[in-house]
């Protein structure tokens, strides 16, 4: 019986990890030829739970198709359709989120 509530269990929390990462499906669509990749200097960030905080909330923005977050280099790149969010939108969500965006790089 133990063996079985451990592999419920183990399942449940795999199935979770798994779910974390997708983004909710967009209402509109991309346009590709306006995607745009910046790379934002983000203080504060002090292990990958900030790097997976800072990813999550950027994918969640309406345009954003992609975004990679490195403590180490105090680095976010993000990869946005420029026609349906701006430089100014990502930053303010990670402001929000209490990092740094720091204004001499956007």
């Amino acid at each position: 019986m133990k063996k079985i509530l451990s592999l419920i269990v183990a399942i449940a929390l795999f199935a979770s990890c798994n779910q974390s990462g997708q983004k909710a499906e967009s209402t509109q669509e991309i346009n590709v030829a306006a995607v745009k990749t910046i790379e934002l200097h983000v203080t504060g960030m002090t292990c990958e739970g900030c790097e997976n905080t800072v990813m999550e909330a950027v994918n969640g923005i309406e345009g954003v198709t992609a975004s990679k977050a490195s403590h180490l280099d105090e680095l976010t790149s993000v990869s946005f359709d420029t026609t349906l969010v701006s430089i100014e939108k990502i930053s303010e969500t990670i402001n929000e989120l209490g990092y740094t965006v720091v204004d001499g790089d956007i």
